[in-house]
This record gives structure tokens, C-alpha cells and sequence, in this order.
């Protein structure tokens, strides 16, 4: 395979446009399929490659032979469940963006999302892998200016091939034409209730298990905690959900969220929760602000710039979570929320385009 590749580089130049993303997402995270969609609203050639054990650069090149390729998170490329496994996949990635970038000529692009993996594993090993790749990235999208410091000084990178640069808001992609009452009603909840919601996948660094302890420690009769979202670890999950079915009034949907579902939870809401333990950037926060909702999350110096008109309700640690939610049911929510929204819609995501144009 390897041996096709100096002629791959010269039938390259007969695509100028195409684009491929690696790797597929799939559902559980929209935001990409929604760049996609808008690429080609801009009239790009954009495919997403399929995501494979081992060689999925590779194949991406063979198969589509793109001017560029964009990549999401590149961790799984990196990363494997054994040191030894994770030693092999680095190693072919590697290679893999050597071939990219000098034989083939591909433009290189990255969304960094965060800067190490959520779990905490191989760090030092993830974070020399991580780096090499980033230096050879010509371009590199982050969500804020602290994420740019952070990279450019970590990774030794020059700061000119940084952007900081938003996500297309959710709005353009989820549906909301359903009313208060009518997802209350869906989810059979009063429309007297005051409502907390968490969404997304249960992992460990999200804190679910703080925010049930916070929501117990501060609930009234009639406040409700809504947890919508899966756990695909079962181990982790087990005390989790033990502590929800001590208290009747968490209402928990352990199961992935079709699209057409998510306004149910979030227009049900009052405010929603999102308790990291730390976090670089939120697709999550970003979708709650599509919806015109207030925030309770961890605060980062991002976050407190971008939400400054809510920073009572950002924590720093999660013994400060009960009273952020107490502050929560005593703030003006709907205008929170208009300014969130108004937020969610003003981004620059139009300069989406110039990573893989120019």
C-alpha cells in the first residue's frame, strides 16, 4: 500500500477541493456532521472517512484522495487499552502523517478540542504523539484564546497557524417546535417543578456523581434533576445509578438521545447542569446555549469570558455546585438564556472555510 503513495501525491492535484474528516464521530456528536453539511453549503467536495483499527489516514488517501483532511480527535489514533497497543497505533499514525504531509502534499487541519484525553491515560506518551502531529498541522482550530496560549506553549507551536474559531450553532441542526408544556408533558413532569438537566454521555470526567450528591444536598418537593444520556461503562455506572434510585425525584433516561428528542429535555429545563471535573471545551455547553438556557458548568477562564453575565452560576470546585444550583432558581432565567442564545448565534463559525481554502 505504501508503495501507491508517490503516485497518489501526483493524482492529488486533480482534486483542489476535496475534503475528507476523520474520523467519523458518528451521532453521538453532531457538531461534525453539521460542518459537514455547511462545507458543502460553501460548495466543498467533503466526505467523512471511515474510521478503521489501524490506517485510516492511509485509506482515506487511497480511497478519496483529498487536498485536505480534517481531523477531529485524533486520541483514538493514538491511544490504545494496552501500553503496548498504544505504542503500535502511535507508531502507524505517525507514519501515516509523514506520508500526508510530505509525499502526498495533504493540507492538514484539527479541531483541538482538549488538550489531553479525558481519561488520563498514557498521558506523556499521548502528549509526545499530540505534539508531533500538531507541528505538523497547517492549520489548528481551538475554541478560545486561553486553549491558543495553552497549545502554542505545551506543544511549541507557531501561534499564526492557531484559530480560534466557534461551532455552527445547534440550532441550525436540532429541531424545536415543541412548547414547555408540551415536554413536561413527554416527560411526565410538572409544569410546576423547577427542572435540572444533565445531557450528554455519562463519563467519569463529566461528575455526574457530584451534581447527584449537590442536587440531594439543595432539592425542594418540587425540584427535579433530569439525567438523559448514556454510560457505556457498566462498573462506573453501578453506584451512579444506585444513588438515582435513592431519590425519586431524579429522572433518569439512560439511553442514547435521538435527535428529534433533544429539544423534549432541554425545553423541559429550567437550567442546565453540567458538572465537569475539568474540561477544555464543551459541545455541550454550546448546545444549552442554542437553546436559550442557563449554564451551571465548571469555570475556565473561557467559559467566565464567554458567560460573564452568569459567572454566579460557574464553579470551581464541586463543593461549590450546591450553590451554584440554589443560585440558579433565584436568577432572571429567561433573559440568561436569550443572552446565551444571542451568544450561540454571533460566533465566527463563517471563518470554518479558510481553514481548508486557503
Amino acid at each position: 500500500m505504501f508503495f501507491a503513495i508517490p503516485n497518489l501525491a501526483f493524482q492529488l492535484t486533480s482534486y483542489p477541493r476535496k475534503v475528507v474528516v476523520l474520523p467519523d464521530a458518528g451521532p453521538e456528536n453532531p457538531f461534525q456532521y453539521e460542518l459537514v453539511r455547511y462545507f458543502k453549503e460553501e460548495g466543498l467536495d467533503v466526505v467523512v472517512g471511515k474510521k478503521y483499527t489501524l490506517g485510516s489516514t492511509l485509506r482515506a488517501m487511497l480511497t478519496h484522495r483529498p487536498a485536505v483532511i480534517y481531523y477531529d480527535w485524533v486520541h483514538s489514533f493514538i491511544l490504545g487499552k494496552s501500553r503496548l497497543w498504544t505504542y503500535v497505533k502511535s507508531s502507524v499514525f505517525v507514519a501515516e502523517i509523514v506520508a500526508a504531509r510530505y509525499l502526498c502534499r495533504v493540507k492538514l487541519v484539527h479541531t483541538l478540542h482538549n488538550l489531553q484525553n479525558h481519561a488520563g491515560i498514557w498521558v506523556e506518551w499521548e502528549q509526545k504523539m499530540y505534539g508531533f502531529f500538531l507541528r505538523r498541522c497547517h492549520q489548528i482550530r481551538v475554541y478560545s484564546e486561553e486553549t491558543k496560549q495553552a497549545a502554542v506553549q505545551r506543544f511549541s507551536l507557531q501561534p499564526d497557524r492557531l484559530k480560534v474559531i466557534q461551532d455552527l450553532p445547534y440550532h441550525f441542526y436540532y429541531p424545536n417546535t415543541l412548547s414547555k408544556t408540551e415536554c413536561r408533558k413527554r416527560l411526565h413532569v410538572s409544569e410546576n417543578d423547577f427542572v435540572f438537566l444533565f445531557f450528554g454521555e455519562i463519563k467519569p470526567y463529566k461528575g455526574v456523581d457530584h451534581l447527584i450528591r449537590a442536587f440531594t444536598q439543595i432539592a425542594r418537593p418540587n425540584d427535579r434533576l433530569l439525567i438523559a444520556g448514556k454510560s457505556y461503562d457498566a462498573s462506573f455506572f453501578a453506584p451512579i445509578e444506585k444513588a438515582i434510585q435513592a431519590n425519586s425525584s431524579i429522572l433518569l433516561h439512560h439511553r442514547f438521545i435521538q435527535d428529534e428528542e433533544v429539544q423534549v429535555f432541554f425545553n423541559a429545563a429550567d437550567v442546565v447542569v453540567l458538572p465537569f471535573i475539568r474540561i477544555d471545551h464543551s459541545g455541550s455547553v454550546d448546545l444549552a446555549l442554542s437553546f436559550r438556557k442557563p449554564v451551571v458548568t465548571l469555570k475556565t477562564e473561557a467559559l467566565l469570558r464567554l458567560l460573564a453575565h452568569q459567572s454566579t452560576l460557574l464553579f470551581e470546585t464541586p463543593s461549590q455546585l450546591p450553590d451554584c444550583l440554589q443560585m440558579a432558581q433565584e436568577l432572571p432565567l429567561e433573559a440568561i438564556g436569550d443572552k446565551n442564545f444571542d451568544i450561540a448565534d454571533s460566533t465566527n463559525y463563517r471563518d470554518l472555510t479558510l481553514l481548508v481554502t486557503l
